[in-house]
């Protein structure tokens, strides 16, 4: 998979209000490729340390940074800047208003450079930039599906074209849920082992519905259906009973999961027969997720009782009061 990469002039134009950025290199090309969510502290490189240095990441320079900076003589302090441009930096970003240290802004234009300044402290910028990179550059799948949201968990609806997964959602929809994605679902996956699911530009907030076509879901059920972007916790497979490789789990004993971006999530199979309610049993489901994050799994449940009868075979069940 080819790594992900956003602009610099990206980057500017999305955190600029957030973060009160302000280009002090103007005239610059903005158009620099950032491929890397981390973000550094070039604190050792400035002192002389440049081992293990890893280029390409945006860099902030902080309180401490530039005060150690005009500590240092112009000659030294114009080497430590130049030995820092040089290293593939995609920008540079001085925190808390600072002003810049020595000659940073000439060096930086003729090293081509971008420098931002930003009233922020570098706590809030690093960890800001480090959300938006981690998002935007995190590794991303597009998957034929449907996305909803089921009474806060994320289930993933697949199933071959025409089987009903988008007017599934609809009813589920009409039922108080949400709708995520419908057709498409832009999948990415961020550390520790999440996926997040969200739908593709043009298509958000409709659904495709065979004999009526596109329905605008926001116009129809009110803002309150809708989610931009939700966890997917679940793959529930919509499977017509007796297709091909057709099997089902009948105990919940059988734990199957589907990898996706190299995060595995439990996945079902839902078979379909005529007259089923399918989005009540999506709606059990998400109940039954939610059951099992509080450690209730009724599998288990019930394998405990049928052990403890088999252990109570002998005694002859005599109950001493009627009580229902």
């Amino acid at each position: 998979m080819r790594p992900k990469e956003i602009l610099v002039s990206r980057i500017f134009a999305e955190a600029r209000d957030e973060l009160g950025l302000e280009l002090v290199t103007a005239g610059l090309n903005l158009d620099i490729a950032v491929t890397c969510p981390d973000i550094g502290r070039p604190g050792l490189l400035l002192a002389g340390f440049d081992e293990g240095f890893l280029a390409g990441r945006i860099q902030i320079l902080g309180r401490t940074e530039v005060l150690y900076l005009s500590k240092l003589d112009d000659a030294t302090a114009q080497r430590a800047l130049r030995s820092l441009l040089s290293k593939a930096v995609p920008c540079l970003i001085v925190t808390q208003g600072m002003a810049l240290p020595g000659r940073l802004a000439e060096l930086a234009a003729q090293a081509e450079v971008p420098v931002f300044s930003t009233p922020r402290s570098s706590t809030e910028t690093v960890q800001y930039l480090s959300s938006y990179l981690g998002s935007e550059l995190a590794p991303e799948v597009g998957i034929s599906g449907t996305l909803v949201d089921v009474y806060g968990v994320g289930i993933l609806l697949r199933g071959k074209s025409g089987i009903g997964k988008s007017e599934c959602a609809l009813d589920l929809v009409e039922r108080g849920h949400r709708l995520v994605a419908d057709d498409l679902v832009r999948v990415i996956s961020k550390p520790p082992g999440v996926l997040i699911g969200r739908s593709s530009e043009p298509l958000q907030n409709y659904v495709e519905v065979r004999g009526i076509g596109l329905v605008d879901i926001g116009s129809i059920f009110g803002i309150r259906a809708l989610r931009r972007q939700k966890r997917i916790e679940i793959e529930a497979n919509l499977k017509e009973w007796g297709e091909d490789g057709f099997s089902y789990d009948r105990s919940g004993l059988e734990y199957k999961q589907v990898e996706i971006l190299g995060v595995r999530i439990p996945s079902m199979v839902v078979p379909l027969v005529a007259g089923k309610s399918v989005s009540v049993i999506i709606e059990v489901i998400a109940l039954s997720h939610v059951l099992g994050i509080y450690g209730y799994d009724a599998a288990d449940s019930l394998r405990e009782k049928l052990v403890a009868r088999l252990k109570r075979a002998g005694m002859t069940g005599f109950i001493a009061r009627d009580i229902e």
